[in-house]
């Protein structure tokens, strides 16, 4: 404590003081204060000392930091406090000065530990979030913001959770707050907003922070994009699936097949020897023809279990759909308008004719069923694209170098649900009413054979988009053939 009078004089001092400074009590009165506190905010401490008396009020200034000088020399950070007090001679000042050594020394290390840390956080290939105990996020790594593509500002508190998708929204911020009043680690997955517009799945982890003394501090998470790894594991637990499907539906199919062909062969026998009798031999006619659809389904099976003995040929896919579709145009109701667009020069496809057909026969039956009695339109699209092109298409993943020959078919029918786009081509899943739910997993089955890819996109009552990219001969030919062994 120091006390000055009106000329700004040391009149007093106490004992710390002079062991803070250096100087003896006796050094000290008389001389000015800034032998002590040389600088000033606001200039000299004589003016800052007119300014303080001139003013009737008590007045005081709290919090002023400044260096000190001792008697040596040596420099430090003082924080520097001014009343005015009333004495016989008049208002004097009394400075309160207080070493702030230890506490800058101390912000300095917290500095450059929190510049460590946001080094470190920015660095990582993790989106990193930090919280305070009041469960505001005060912090968010650049990978973060560059993810989010939003600023610090908008993400702090609990503007974060604007990103987050609204049906995730309730249980995220559930877990998060009965983890933070457990203190207790959590884990959870949501989906978050991408600063592309795609709604993305992250995994976050949150760990509760301590402060050395042991009072809780909030929290720390880290979160990583899991959304590849989660579809490259559904896309892994159906392609299993499938193959266990298909394993069995081989089985079956070979075991029904034989069956059917003694039913069809003693019935054949059977009608031989009752041709004299019509009626009865319309009613071996009818066994004969109901086996016969029994030996489509078994062919479609055999089909879907990889079992069938196709041959491989060279096609050229629009050529043998324009010709197809002259068969079909009959048996498609007369409200669907059909549009196509092939293209001409095609590079080759190796692949079952039959197959392709049955591909493009199914597409076409289905668009038509989707529009039913209403007035419709179905367009019918080939063409010639490259891996990096396919990528541009709805959603489809990325397809390796080289040609692929496109086909489309799109409706403008009833749509789908997103629940049933989930089950289209599960095998016996279906929709209609007489309906089998073999043609969509067969056709997936012909274009998995063929190393190809099948997509599709639809929304209620906005219609249906199926497309199908089948590598160009030349490109697979290797890999076809061996689809066709069986190798």
């Amino acid at each position: 404590m120091v006390l000055a009078d009106q000329e700004g004089k040391i009149v007093l001092v106490n004992s710390h003081t002079e062991r803070l400074f250096g100087y003896t009590r006796g050094e000290l009165l008389g001389q000015p204060v800034e032998i002590l506190v040389p600088e000033s905010p606001r200039g000299s401490p004589s003016v800052l000392h007119r300014s303080l008396f001139s003013d009737a009020q008590v007045l005081m200034r709290i919090g002023q930091e400044l260096y000190a000088r001792r008697k040596d020399g040596t420099r430090f950070p003082v924080e520097v406090g001014i009343n005015s007090v009333e004495t016989e001679q008049g208002a004097w000042a009394l400075n309160s000065i207080v070493d702030i050594t230890e506490r800058k020394r101390a912000e300095a290390a917290l500095r450059e530990s929190e510049e460590r840390f946001r080094n470190m956080a920015d660095t990582a290939p993790v989106m990193i979030w930090v919280s305070g105990p009041d469960k505001l996020c005060t912090f968010f790594n650049k990978v973060w913001l560059d993810f989010t593509g939003r600023s610090m500002e908008q993400e702090l508190g609990n503007g974060w959770s604007e990103g987050v998708h609204p049906n995730d929204l309730t249980h995220c911020l559930d877990t998060y707050s009965r983890a933070f009043d457990a203190r207790r680690n959590f884990q959870m997955e949501y989906r978050i907003l991408r600063h592309d517009g795609e709604y993305r799945r992250v995994l976050d982890n949150g760990v509760p922070r301590f402060a050395p003394d042991g009072v809780f501090a909030g929290y720390i998470g880290s979160c990583i994009d899991v959304t590849e790894i989660k579809r490259t594991q559904d896309a892994a637990f159906a392609r299993q699936k499938l193959e266990s499907l298909g394993v069995l539906t081989g089985g079956i199919a070979h075991d029904f097949g034989n069956i059917l062909s003694g039913i069809i062969a003693h019935a054949e026998l059977l009608q031989e020897d009752l041709g004299r009798d019509p009626s009865l031999a319309e009613e071996v006619q009818a066994v004969i023809d109901i086996a016969n659809r029994g030996s489509e389904i078994v062919h479609e099976l055999m089909i879907y279990a990889g079992e069938d003995k196709s041959n491989l040929e060279l096609l050229d896919v629009s050529q043998l759909i324009k010709e197809m579709l002259e068969l079909m145009k009959i048996s498609i109701s007369k409200q669907a308008a059909l549009e196509t667009h092939f293209e001409k020069g095609l590079p080759p496809v190796l692949a079952s004719a039959t197959h392709i057909r049955q591909i493009a026969m199914n597409l076409i039956i289905n668009a038509a069923e989707a529009i039913a009695e209403k007035p419709g339109k179905i367009d019918i699209t080939t063409s010639h694209v490259t891996g990096e092109q396919a990528a541009l298409f709805h959603s489809l993943p990325n397809l390796p170098e080289g040609g692929y020959v496109r086909l489309e078919v799109s409706d403008t029918g009833n749509g789908m649900t997103p629940e049933v786009q989930a089950r289209i081509f599960d095998p016996f899943f279906t929709t209609k009413p007489r309906g089998r739910g073999l043609g969509l997993a067969v056709i997936q089955a012909i274009v998995r054979r063929y190393h190809g890819v099948i997509d599709v996109k639809s929304e209620p009552g906005q219609g249906t988009r199926f497309q199908v990219m089948l590598p160009c001969a030349g490109q697979r030919v290797t890999q076809a053939r061996s689809a066709q062994t069986g190798d």
